[in-house]
């Protein structure tokens, strides 16, 4: 069996990013009109992903339910609340409405001691 090279791994790995990524923002567009096929779009989107070994970039990450991995539309399908406690740091909360799981996103606080004179 051929060995692939490292050229065809790169072509591979930017083929499927490109594709992951068109999956995701037709998810994103379709999603108020036909749920399901854009929960299928993320699913290919993940599938993509692993496939290929590459990462989903962040800001996608975080649109996808961890627990039922289908899509989340703010507003719609989920709940977004952002919490803020002083000693403890903030973050943001998402609630997935289709099974209920909630996600939460700390927030770093940046340090003002080093500003001090």
């Amino acid at each position: 069996m051929p060995k692939k090279n490292k050229k065809s791994k790169y072509l591979i790995k930017r083929i499927a990013n490109s594709r992951m990524l068109y999956l995701l923002q037709r998810a994103h567009e379709i999603f108020p009109q036909k749920k399901e096929l854009a929960n299928r779009y993320a699913y290919l989107a993940r599938r993509y992903a692993q496939r290929a070994k590459i990462k989903i970039p962040a800001e996608w990450k975080k649109r996808i339910c961890n627990k039922c991995k289908n899509f989340l539309y703010p507003g719609l399908n989920c709940r977004v609340r952002l919490h803020s406690h002083r000693g403890k740091g903030s973050h943001v909360s998402l609630t997935c409405f289709d099974c209920d799981k909630t996600t939460r996103y700390f927030i770093k606080l940046k340090n003002n001691s080093d500003n001090k004179n």
